[in-house]
């Protein structure tokens, strides 16, 4: 048996061999470095950031099939399947992020900037990645304007008023509000599907439809539970390990080149957590599937915003007792946060709720220009 199968099939043949070629130039890069050869470090720490965003893209494939299954098994409710199981599989790596943040390197500002880099990846570069590989403009269904859209953009509100209110540490209470917030949002998305159920058996059927197609597209066939609930724990340690490898390598790559860690958090370590989102999106937009390109995005913020911040915080305080310190002037960055949010809400329902091609253009380059203010903050 050749010793890189499990390699070759985690990667897949096309992505191993880009993989093997990251690996062997950080090695280089590394050995170049010990020599005393300066420059070398800016290629070690920007392949391995490289490298940790394809182990956290291909853990979180495998981490959705295995997920997926589990949901099929116990026929779970789909609105439950978008909130929790989705929403966890494709934000791992940013609670990831968070947790390191906050429990490892004692720096929470840089958890919560990339957690709202995140975000503004997935309101702006998602949606215009899905516009512009869509068949057609995407027609938006209401629903997903106007219940996951505007809840998302309280739960930016909120993030905005904690961060006003308390500045500089972040307790208990905190904590408690973003996570009652999300489940809010899990009850109510699990209200609406209640209520819809009865009303569409056809659309049940077709969903029924869809799901059998996307079970013959996945990674793993998997026949027992046990075997799901395996692969789901060892892909959340992988991407546990890349994340860790991420915000290591981004935060060196900055003191590098004198960025702070917080804009770095905001930018290359959001850039690198949301490639899951990004893949479900695009893969759902060439297949027509455009609310669930769009509710994808807004059920992924969310989950970031209320978990991934409130749950690290819960671990601090039992481990510690203490609250978690903060330190976050870029404020702009919230600003940038609330803005992108309401013109994604204008847009996905200006036209008849319709994104075409042209607005998703608009929201990548206004993401572009973002970045570039960003490193001005």
């Amino acid at each position: 048996m050749n010793p890189l199968s499990p390699l070759i099939f985690f990667f897949g043949k096309g992505m191993f061999r880009h993989a093997l070629l990251i690996v062997g130039l950080s090695i280089i890069s590394w050995y170049l470095k010990i020599e005393g050869i300066n420059w070398a470090a800016y290629i070690l720490w920007i392949s391995l950031i490289l490298l940790a965003t394809i182990i956290i893209w291909r853990a979180g494939d495998f981490f959705s099939s295995a997920a997926t299954y589990i949901q099929n098994k116990h026929e779970i409710p789909q609105s439950i399947k978008a909130a929790v199981i989705d929403a966890i599989a494709s934000s791992f790596p940013e609670f990831c992020v968070a947790v390191i943040a906050v429990l490892l390197i004692g720096r929470a500002e840089v958890g919560i900037s990339s957690i709202v880099g995140s975000a503004l990846y997935n309101v702006l570069v998602i949606p215009a990645a899905a516009g512009l590989v869509a068949t057609s403009p995407m027609i938006i269904s209401k629903e997903v304007v106007w219940r996951d859209n505007i809840f998302y953009f309280g739960v930016v509100l909120l993030l905005g008023a904690m961060l006003w209110q308390f500045p500089n540490e972040w307790g208990a209470g905190v904590a408690l509000l973003f996570l009652l917030a999300y489940i809010a949002y899990v009850v109510l998305l699990h209200r609406d599907f209640k209520k819809s159920r009865s009303k569409e058996k056809v659309k049940i059927i077709n969903e029924e439809v869809e799901e059998d197609e996307e079970d013959e597209e996945d990674l793993l066939e998997l026949k027992s539970e046990k075997k799901a609930w395996l692969w789901i724990m060892v892909m959340m340690f992988v991407m546990g390990g890349a994340s860790h490898l991420l915000v290591e390598s981004s935060l060196a790559l900055g003191d590098m080149l004198g960025i702070d860690g917080v804009i770095m958090g905001f930018v290359v370590i959001a850039a690198g957590t949301s490639v899951p989102d990004t893949a479900l999106s695009v893969i759902s937009a060439k297949k027509g599937h455009y609310d669930a390109a769009v509710s994808n995005v807004f059920g992924s913020n969310i989950f970031d915003i209320c978990v991934c911040l409130s749950i690290p915080i819960f671990i601090a305080l039992a481990m510690s007792g203490e609250p978690t310190y903060i330190d976050l002037p870029q404020t702009g960055l919230i600003w940038s946060l609330i803005g992108a949010t309401l013109l994604a809400i204008y847009f996905f329902w200006s036209n008849n709720y319709t994104l075409t091609k042209v607005k998703a253009g608009i929201m990548g380059i206004l993401y572009l220009l973002i970045i570039l203010i960003s490193f001005t903050f």
